[in-house]
């Protein structure tokens, strides 16, 4: 089994909205992995000690993201890929999807690929879906549990009216929420890992 987990780097959720010269800032706030995200990483790591196989993380970022992708390898993640070029400044939801769909194209043969169900800096919660769409593969969002049998996963949907039991082939996109399990916390010889971790960058014109 081999999944992609996507994640992003965002301000701490203590931060303070600022607006300077009409424009919206975090101002110096620290930088940390997207909160939603850890639970894609919690949700990829679980599958792996079920079924075996591989977990890559994947970030679109500055060279500071290296230290959220840092992070979900100290969780257990085998490695880490940055996407980073100036001309991904100011991404939209629509050029993120297409950006990590190459991405998740060069790294080839994954199986699923998992995404938190949105982000904490803009929260649209729509490059999963669109990410799916340009990949061609099947989407499964606030999925809740996961089931893999043979070529076909199952997953349990949290929605707000009730549970949703849909079944799809692999590969796949999902977006995991947090009844999938609390993430748990990076292991002492994981950080060491991480640190010493050397994480590849790819710029758009690698894609």
């Amino acid at each position: 089994m081999k999944i992609i987990a996507c994640i992003k780097q965002v301000p701490d959720s203590e931060a303070k909205v600022k607006a300077e010269d009409g424009q919206v800032t975090w101002g110096d706030a620290p930088l940390v992995i997207n909160p939603f995200d850890e639970y894609a990483v919690e949700g990829a790591l679980q599958q792996k000690e079920a079924l075996g196989g591989s977990v890559t993380a994947l970030c679109i970022g500055p060279e500071s993201a290296k230290d959220a992708l840092k992070h979900a390898l100290a969780m257990g993640a085998d490695e880490a890929i940055l996407v980073s070029d100036a001309a991904l400044e100011n991404l939209d939801t629509v050029g993120a999807a297409k950006v990590l769909a190459a991405a998740v194209q060069k790294v080839g043969d994954a199986d699923m690929v998992m995404f938190g169900r949105q982000t904490l800096d803009n929260g649209a919660g729509l490059t999963p879906a669109q990410t799916a769409r340009v990949l061609g593969y099947p989407m499964l969002g606030w999925v809740g549990s996961i089931k893999v049998e043979d070529r076909s996963v199952t997953v349990e949907r949290v929605l707000e009216e009730g549970r949703q039991i849909v079944k799809s082939n692999l590969p796949a996109v999902l977006s995991v929420v947090q009844s999938i399990g609390e993430p748990r916390y990076p292991s002492f010889m994981g950080i060491r890992k991480a640190s010493k971790a050397a994480i590849p960058v790819w710029s758009l014109a690698d894609l």
